[in-house]
């Protein structure tokens, strides 16, 4: 029987550990405001669906952009650049959207889901092993260690520090290795099904989507709404 301590169990980190708080729109017009550009956040909450929709048309056409810190933090700029465009602002946009990104290096610009801290003081007392497995840029463990959340945290994998990135079988084989454990005792959570659910699988390692908005009824893997659930499941499996 395999016990607990030698389990694994690895987080993406956007949407599944974290979001933006306050959201993107009201922290362009702080920091656009704070610049000397006189924005609204009615002028640029209507932009959201069109810059969401540009990183969905780059991520498939190359989502390899994750795979490079350079490249990384271009896609965090260039969508910032969408957002000052459909503003009206022409002049010092290059300072601005360098500004908002570095907001968003700040742990204040960030909320842990209030689900995370239950889930995971319950996975340490069974005797799991944590780790991050996410498509970030380099900059990731920095944040999470300023949040203050990294003791939980054997191991911390973002893309663009590791050259590879989900859903690629390579990034989970780089962090089994890291953590020293077995494919076959390990789950990975995650938000999105191809990602998290097959890039998980393609390394043979448990796939375990959460769904706090219900949405998925369709998912290919197992699902929870909440991390809370998540100790129970593990338990019972």
């Amino acid at each position: 029987m395999v016990q607990a301590s030698e389990c694994v169990v690895f987080f993406d980190i956007g949407n599944t550990f974290m979001h933006p708080n306050p959201p993107v729109p009201e922290v362009f017009v702080r920091v656009a405001n704070r610049l000397g550009h006189n924005v609204r956040l009615e002028d640029v909450e209507p932009s959201m669906a069109e810059v969401d929709g540009f990183y969905q048309r780059e991520y498939l056409r190359d989502g390899d952009f994750w795979c490079s810190h350079e490249r990384s933090v271009q896609i965090w700029l260039d969508m910032y650049t969408y957002m000052a465009d459909f503003c009206g602002i022409k002049e010092g946009v290059p300072d601005l959207v360098q500004a908002v990104y570095d907001e968003y290096l700040l742990p204040e610009c960030w909320e842990v889901f209030p689900d995370v801290e239950p889930c995971f003081k319950e996975l340490k007392a069974q005797g799991y092993r944590l780790g991050v497995i996410s498509n970030w840029d380099a900059t990731l463990e920095g944040l999470i260690r300023d949040m203050r959340w990294l003791p939980y945290f054997d191991v911390v994998i973002s893309s663009a520090a590791v050259g590879t990135r989900k859903p690629h079988k390579a990034i989970f084989d780089i962090a089994l290795e890291r953590m020293g454990a077995q494919a076959r005792n390990a789950v990975h959570v995650g938000d999105l099904e191809e990602a998290d659910g097959d890039g998980a699988a393609s390394a043979g390692i448990r796939p375990v989507i959460i769904d706090r908005k219900d949405r998925l009824v369709d998912c290919r893997y197992e699902r929870i709404l909440t991390l809370e659930d998540l100790p129970g499941l593990l338990k019972s499996s």
